[in-house]
């Protein structure tokens, strides 16, 4: 279809209804209230637009001498503005209803397609623009939804009625606000598009402060060990500065054709009161009918200038959809089907696996064999790919050429939440939730209070645990901050003891413990699970000496140490 005048125009004016689209499938279940709440608004504006009839009515009856009816009138009136206002409060309330049921089912899609994310996904991204695209670019969608419901649909709707009730009083004000309708929309699609780009800069600026004040509260021991909080502020106030400036740039433009608008409206309904009403009294209309055309036209000039603006404050919307879209769309999701597949434990064998990332590569036609029972330790200098290894156990990542199995299954044939149910990982770098020590060993399990404690006996904190006040219920502070490095490691081990595993990894997990302790907690994990295969990655030969067998990286490739 060629890019015609008309395409043109209808395709950013339909534009403004891309967020009630987009909203469908999280509020399609509340179709009846969706319905009442239009019919509102139907009824709201058309109650509004009796009152200029009855106002036209009153002055005509008292020009014919019949001031018996102003009674009768005043009374009508009264009553059309009180239906409005009944109307209007199930309108505005029905409105505020979906925009929150909208609001809350795309918050539980976005977490849901957040942490299906393969990591690779997350490597692109900062936590402060994913948190800004979850938080600020929800609530911003969530308010353009709620003013569609409330004030664009009722617009048109009076609009609509308006001009159908003009035409019967005076055609000539009829036509005049139809051809107003379209150049006030005109002003709000230039306005649009001076602020789309600028919109979008504001997003990422309101992304980058979350991602910088997010960095300084977790990391504020290490810029204060380092004497960093000038530069800090500093990098900080300079987004800050950034996101002021942007915003004065929307400011601007808003400014400019905000004040446009009207004076386009007033230009117009002064023109039409003079043009128009001259032209009506030579008809012979009666005062009444004129004032009651007058009273019509002004009511309507606001609305088109109100769908004029919606134009413009879609824009912002908009913006906010297209970066909740990159989230919440199926691409770079890992298949988490379970499918009702049976692990069977069993060795774990890599065949000439080869990796890379960026272009390097980083593991070559690395081949082992790991049986149950095995407590096998991984070593190499840094960044000869431990953790690389191990995470494509976990399917973080997946290899370019090899197979990895376990019990002479392919893992890319294991459901990947099958297989992390069976495969628990102790990582480099704990996360503690900001819940009580219990919560953060069970994380997602319902085992009892017992096995909870047979876990944390394994992972030598027990005596940790019940030497505080509160033992078990003692919270941890956000990201355990309350707790040394050593605790943490040891409740992520207990962590993962308590899912029974087939494979436990242990991603130098024990860094921050002491070696004595660390010989014991080896020891009750090959007593606790000695069906089971443990893999440890670490750099300390007071672990790797506890190892069955040692596996050497070096370059991408793998040989066995003797122990």
């Amino acid at each position: 279809m060629r890019n015609t005048p008309i395409k043109k125009f209808l395709i950013p004016v339909l534009g403004v209804f891309e967020p009630l689209t987009f909203s469908m499938p999280f509020i399609r279940e509340k179709k009846g209230l969706i319905s009442l709440v239009i019919i509102a608004g139907l009824v709201s504006n058309l109650s509004l637009l009796f009152v200029p009839i009855f106002i036209g009515d009153s002055v005509s009856a008292l020009q014919q001498g019949h001031a018996r009816y102003i009674i009768r009138y005043s009374l009508l009136i009264l009553l059309a503005y009180s239906i409005s206002a009944a109307v209007s409060f199930a309108l505005n309330y029905g409105s505020q209803y979906i925009s929150q049921f909208y609001a809350m089912n795309l918050r539980k899609v976005f977490i849901l397609h957040l942490l299906g994310k393969r990591f690779l996904f997350f490597e692109s991204q900062t936590s402060g623009d994913l948190l800004s695209r979850g938080t600020m670019d929800i609530e911003a969608t969530r308010n353009f939804i709620m003013n569609t419901f409330s004030s664009l649909i009722p617009t048109i709707f009076l609009i609509g009625e308006g001009l159908v009730l003009l035409y019967q009083v005076s055609p000539f004000y009829s036509l005049l606000l139809a051809l107003a309708t379209p150049v006030l929309v005109m002003l709000g699609m230039r306005s649009s598009r001076k602020q789309r780009t600028v919109w979008r800069m504001i997003r990422k600026t309101y992304g980058r402060m979350g991602e910088i004040l997010q960095e300084n509260i977790v990391g504020q021991r290490v810029i204060r060990g380092i004497d960093a909080e000038g530069k800090e502020i500093a990098k900080y106030s300079m987004e800050t500065q950034r996101y002021y400036d942007e915003n004065l740039t929307v400011g601007r433009i808003r400014g400019l054709y905000n004040n446009l608008m009207p004076l386009t409206v007033a230009s117009i309904s002064s023109a039409a009161l003079a043009v128009g009403g001259y032209i009506d009294l030579i008809r012979g209309i009666s005062v009444g009918g004129l004032v009651s055309a007058v009273t019509i036209f002004s009511m309507l000039t606001n609305p088109v200038s109100f769908l004029g603006r919606m134009v413009v404050f879609s824009e912002n919307s908009r913006a906010a959809i297209q970066r909740i879209k990159d989230v919440i769309s199926t691409e770079n999701e890992e298949d988490v089907n379970s499918g009702g597949f049976n692990f069977q434990k069993g060795p774990l064998e890599f065949s000439r696996v080869t990796f890379s990332r960026g272009g390097r590569t980083i593991l070559s036609n690395v081949s082992f064999r790991a049986e149950p029972g095995d407590f096998i330790g991984i070593t190499g200098k840094t960044g000869s790919g431990k953790s690389s290894l191990v995470n494509l156990i976990m399917r973080y990542y997946e290899p370019d050429s090899g197979k990895i199995t376990i019990a002479g299954k392919e893992i890319h044939e294991i459901p990947i939440s099958i297989l992390r149910r069976n495969v628990a990982i102790v990582p480099q770098e704990i996360n503690l939730l900001s819940g009580t020590i219990k919560e953060n060993i069970l994380f997602g399990l319902e085992s009892s209070l017992d096995e909870v404690e047979k876990a944390a006996s394994v992972a030598e904190i027990s005596d940790f645990i019940d030497s505080l006040p509160m033992r078990y219920d003692t919270l941890v502070g956000e990201r355990g901050i309350t707790l040394s490095g050593g605790q943490r490691q040891r409740i992520a081990i207990a962590r993962a003891v308590l899912r029974k595993p087939a494979i436990l990894i242990l991603d130098d997990a024990t860094s921050s413990i002491d070696p004595d302790t660390e010989e014991r907690i080896f020891k009750n994990l090959k007593e606790t699970l000695k069906d089971s295969i443990i893999l440890m990655v670490s750099l300390r030969d007071s672990a790797l000496s506890f190892a069955d067998k040692v596996l050497i990286l070096d370059g991408g490739d793998m040989k066995e140490a003797e122990v």
